[in-house]
C-alpha cells in the first residue's frame, strides 16, 4: 500500500511538472506583432570574381576575390563592418615576360635555366591583401521582411598588391626567396570602396545572405627600392581599380526568430 502511495504522488509531481514545461513553451512562442527591423552583431564569408583595372588592369588579368568580416546591423537599418581581404589569381600576370626578358630562353614560350642547368617554366600570379571599414544602409524594399534590400555602403581603408612567381619541372633560384622580391612589384596604398547589392536577412538563422558590385579605388606606390629590371625604384604614385561581383553567406548573432517576443 505504501508503495503504490508512493508511484500515485511521484506520478502526480512528473504530471505537474511536465504540465508546467509545455505551458511555459507555449508561452514562449506566442508571436506577437508583426515583424520589425532587428539588431544583431554578424559575421560573413564571401567571394568574388574581380575584374582590374587602371595600372592594376595592365599588370594583370582577372582574379578570385574572398573575404571575410565582422559587423553589426542596428535597428534603424545601419550597417557596419570590418572586412579582411585576400585575392589571386592563376598565372594572370600579363606583364611577367617583360619583367623577366632578361633571363628568359625565348619569348614565344617563355622559360629560364633551372638549377640543373634545364628549362624551368615560369608561372606567375597576382596576391593581394586588403583592409577596410565600411558603413551604410539597408533599404527595404517592398517585401515582408524589414531586414532584406538594398544594401549600400562605403568605405575606406589600405591595399598591398604583388607578383608571385612559381617556377615549373625544376627549380630556378633566380626567381624565388629574396631573389623574388627584386621583380615582384610590391605595391601599397590608401583605398575608398562602395559597395551596392540586395542582402537578405531570414527570419531564422539561416538563409542570410548579399549580393552585389563592388568598386574598389586605390592609391598605390612601390615599397621595394630597387627592382632588378628597372636599375633602380619607382616613385610614382599608380591608381588601381577593382570591379567584383560578389556573393556572401551571413551569420547574424540575434540567437531568436526575428518576429517572436519572449515572455
Amino acid at each position: 500500500m505504501k508503495k503504490t502511495t508512493k508511484i500515485l504522488i511521484l506520478a502526480t509531481l512528473f504530471n505537474l511538472c511536465f504540465c508546467s514545461i509545455t505551458s511555459a513553451q507555449e508561452r514562449r512562442e506566442v508571436i506577437t506583432g508583426k515583424d520589425t527591423a532587428i539588431s544583431t552583431p554578424f559575421f560573413t564569408a564571401s567571394a568574388g570574381w574581380t575584374f582590374p583595372f587602371g595600372e592594376m588592369g595592365n599588370r594583370y588579368n582577372s582574379f578570385i576575390n574572398i573575404n571575410t568580416n565582422l559587423g553589426w546591423k542596428s535597428e534603424t537599418n545601419w550597417i557596419y563592418y570590418c572586412e579582411f581581404g585576400f585575392q589571386f589569381g592563376s598565372d594572370n600576370v600579363k606583364i611577367k615576360n617583360d619583367i623577366l626578358s632578361e633571363m628568359l630562353t625565348n619569348t614565344s614560350d617563355p622559360y629560364v635555366i633551372g638549377m640543373d642547368g634545364t628549362n624551368a617554366g615560369v608561372v606567375a600570379y597576382n596576391r593581394n591583401l586588403s583592409l577596410s571599414v565600411f558603413g551604410g544602409k539597408v533599404i527595404p524594399l517592398w517585401f515582408s521582411n524589414p531586414n532584406s534590400g538594398l544594401m549600400l555602403t562605403l568605405g575606406a581603408g589600405f591595399l598591398q598588391h604583388q607578383i608571385i612567381y612559381q617556377p615549373t619541372l625544376t627549380e630556378a633560384p633566380q626567381i624565388e626567396g629574396d631573389y623574388a622580391l627584386g621583380y615582384d612589384r610590391q605595391m601599397r596604398g590608401v583605398m575608398v570602396s562602395g559597395f551596392l547589392g540586395y542582402i537578405h536577412m531570414s527570419k531564422k538563422n539561416f538563409a542570410n545572405f548579399y549580393v552585389g558590385l563592388q568598386v574598389d579605388n586605390a592609391w598605390t606606390k612601390m615599397t621595394r627600392k630597387y627592382q632588378f629590371d628597372l636599375r633602380g625604384g619607382d616613385n610614382k604614385l599608380y591608381y588601381d581599380g577593382m570591379f567584383t561581383l560578389k556573393i556572401g553567406w551571413m551569420f547574424p548573432f540575434y540567437g531568436r526568430d526575428a518576429d517572436k517576443i519572449y515572455y
